[in-house]
């Protein structure tokens, strides 16, 4: 199956820019400091070394939610129902490969959290149902506002309704190209005013109750088929983390030259 599949990488960089509300910083390392390094760990000079180099490295200062990453339970609450919440470093692989399944959501009503009805509609269009351990993105329209000042503006969340109804189905990860499962700032303070202070952070509050993985920030979604693909999402065991950097992958079946 994978030898006829073509790979869509889901994943944004990890660097500075204005996508991530957290700035992220890169110091690069030269190949020159990398040999001052070296030398120094052998005890030798630099001029003995060839070409007075060695390696590479970079140092990076970002939080694990910048980028593509992997919320774990942990990210929600410290409890989970009754149960100390899992982290990154706790979850089980075999919830990050798995049949994959894209519903495409109306990106213009970013006031309006993503619904059960949504949801369902979508599934009847593509003539698909999602079943349990399929991994659920979202394309919600976020993803061609990446890397710019509008990113994190963009994006319609998910219901806690439609989380939860996810779950019941036995689904354990889901994800989305916005900034969050959750609405922009802005529309949180808007609905908050209207509907009340429960409505803040509500699509991850549900964590509180079941156990999920949420994949925020991915990318390229508008290139994914509805179904029949499938997608590798681990996630960096980031110890006590609440969540893990991850290189989000689409395995898409590549069409023979009959099926075009």
């Amino acid at each position: 199956m994978i030898e006829s599949c073509d790979l869509l990488d889901l994943s944004v960089p990890l660097g500075p820019g204005p996508g991530n509300a957290v700035p992220v910083e890169i110091e690069y390392m030269s190949h020159a400091a990398g040999g001052v390094h070296l030398a120094q760990l052998v005890g030798t000079t630099p001029e003995c070394l060839c070409g007075g180099k060695a390696w590479a490295s970079e140092r990076v200062s970002a939080i694990t939610h910048s980028g593509t990453h992997v919320d774990a339970p942990f990210h929600y609450s410290e409890l989970t129902g009754t149960r100390p919440s899992r982290t990154i470093d706790q979850m089980p692989l075999d919830w990050f490969w798995g049949p994959g399944k894209k519903i495409t959501v109306e990106p213009r009503a970013i006031n309006v959290p993503v619904t059960i009805e949504e949801l369902i509609e979508a599934e009847g269009k593509a003539g698909m149902t999602i079943e349990a351990h399929d991994i659920v993105v979202f394309d919600t329209g976020a993803q061609a506002y990446w890397d710019t000042a509008k990113y994190n503006r963009r994006g319609r969340g998910l219901s806690p309704q439609l989380i939860r109804h996810l779950v019941d189905r036995g689904v354990c990860v889901f994800g989305t190209d916005a900034w969050s499962l959750d609405p922009p700032y802005w529309v949180m303070r808007r609905r908050m005013k209207r509907f009340g202070a429960d409505t803040v952070w509500g699509a991850h509050y549900v964590g509180r109750e079941q156990e999920f993985c949420a994949i925020e920030k991915l990318a390229n979604l508008n290139l994914l088929p509805a179904q029949g693909f499938y997608v590798a999402a681990f996630p960096i065991k980031v110890v006590g983390g609440s969540a893990g950097w991850a290189r989000v992958v689409g395995f898409v079946p590549r069409k023979s030259p009959t099926d075009a």
